[in-house]
């Protein structure tokens, strides 16, 4: 939630909280993703580092889906796709399909990155649910905003009901920082398309 509000240093402080309450391998993935997505990479590291050194399949793919996260945020998309692709090879999950096709955008492979968000969105009744840890929706939306921005790339006839979806869910939010974005590229089409939809 601070993470959303654009509080960076209140959403790492929650995740360190996090950290000190449980070592369970979920709260320990959850809290390192959140502060990969935070930008504090360093404190990120160690954790999948830990995970991915594990024998245990489960905790030996989340580590590499950390890692993976990380060397996207470090610009390195390439090497992003490689570790996602490997977690998901280890262990087929919704996290590890997602930032590979996070992976997948910053690589501009839009084709493979659209196929893993259509993946998590016809997957979507696993985001209620995942690691156990109770209703998780809120992981849900951003599915549809990567979704929409790959087939803004390839001009896929429709790619604004991608952006339409995401409104649904969040568009009475007034601090959601993709708000303004969303709804900018949701206006955005009305341009030519060369591609028929998928959906």
């Amino acid at each position: 939630a601070e993470l959303l509000r654009g509080r960076r240093e209140l959403a790492v402080a929650a995740a360190n909280e996090a950290l000190a309450l449980s070592k369970a391998m979920p709260a320990r993935f959850l809290a390192a993703r959140l502060l990969a997505e935070a930008g504090a990479l360093d404190a990120a590291r160690p954790i999948a580092q830990t995970l991915a050194d594990d024998l245990a399949v489960e905790p030996h793919a989340h580590g590499l889906i950390l890692q993976g996260m990380i060397a996207l945020k470090e610009g390195k998309g390439r090497d992003a796709v490689k570790i996602l692709t490997e977690a998901n090879t280890q262990l087929d999950t919704w996290f590890g399909h997602f930032e590979l096709g996070r992976a997948y955008l910053e690589a501009k492979a839009y084709p493979e990155a659209e196929g893993e968000f259509d993946r998590c969105l016809a997957r979507r009744g696993e985001v209620l649910s995942l690691m156990d840890e109770g209703a998780t929706f809120g992981y849900l939306p951003p599915a549809y905003y990567f979704q929409g921005r790959v087939r803004e790339e390839l001009r896929v006839t429709g790619f604004a009901n991608s952006y339409r979806e995401y409104l649904k869910i969040r568009g009475g939010s007034t601090e959601d920082p993709l708000g303004a974005d969303v709804r900018r590229r949701a206006g955005n089409s009305t341009m030519t398309r060369t591609r028929p939809s998928a959906s």
